[in-house]
């Protein structure tokens, strides 16, 4: 009896994981990461950001679901994986968090309104560029603007003009053009739409890369431009079953 007393504290002592396993998915993951943008020879990285201050405060159930947790508040700190789990955390609910630290540079950040379902991972990234807004933020293919602008901050002319990068969502560069007009107080630039024939619809990647003294790269910020007018046409059709071997006593009808 002792031995099972002993084996059962164990096996419940692991971990509140065991929760999820025995009851089904409760609470949730938060998960601070650090993202890079796209370059002409790698593609963006996501990578995990350990060791991250996160504070997390309920807004309320979104009526999605039965409750599958009660705390309603946090202060935690992510573990070596970037990841920390409560099955106790309230879902599926609304939530606001805040994120401390991480990569170098990143400090203090704050995500309102985020939706959080029963045993979902809710991730908290960190970029090292700054989100910029387009405009226009979608492009027919078939009648592109000479030119778009794109607004945000830390634009600097110093060593030249920025440079504007396009890449696919899978990360693969396909063309690139120079601003030619950069605001004095560096919160936006103007530049010349690149071809986009041979494009198929879809949300295209922008990264705004700062010429630098010694040609090191400076992305300072992205965006992202919904293109549209040519979609991907649909796959072939299945080939017909073989009908496999005929011999002499097959009937035709």
């Amino acid at each position: 009896m002792k031995l099972t007393l002993v084996a059962a504290l164990g096996f419940f002592a692991s971990g509140c994981w065991i929760i999820d396993l025995i009851f089904g998915p409760h609470g949730f993951t938060v998960k601070t990461t650090f993202s890079t943008p796209p370059s002409p020879t790698q593609s963006g990285v996501i990578s995990p950001d350990p060791n991250v201050q996160v504070i997390g405060n309920f807004q309320g159930f979104n009526g999605l679901g039965d409750p599958c947790g009660n705390i309603q508040s946090f202060n935690v700190t992510t573990g070596s994986d970037g990841k920390k789990h409560d099955s106790d955390w309230a879902a599926p609910a609304v939530w606001n968090f805040t994120r401390n630290g991480g990569h170098a540079g990143c400090g203090l950040k704050f995500f309102f309104g985020r939706a959080v379902s029963c045993g979902q991972t809710a991730p908290l990234d960190c970029a090292s560029a700054l989100a910029f807004a387009a405009a226009p933020d979608s492009i027919d293919i078939n009648a592109p603007p000479a030119t778009a602008t794109f607004a945000g901050e830390g634009l600097d002319t110093t060593y030249g003009m920025p440079t504007i990068e396009f890449y696919d969502e899978y990360g693969t560069f396909f063309n690139q053009t120079t601003a030619s007009a950069v605001s004095a107080d560096g919160t936006w630039l103007q530049a010349a739409v690149p071809s986009l024939a041979g494009l198929y619809s879809g949300i295209y990647t922008v990264v705004i890369v700062n010429a630098t003294a010694d040609g090191s790269r400076n992305a300072v910020g992205t965006s992202s431009i919904w293109v549209y007018g040519n979609d991907l046409p649909p796959p072939p059709p299945d080939p017909d079953p073989d009908p496999g071997p005929c011999y002499r006593d097959c009937m035709v009808y």
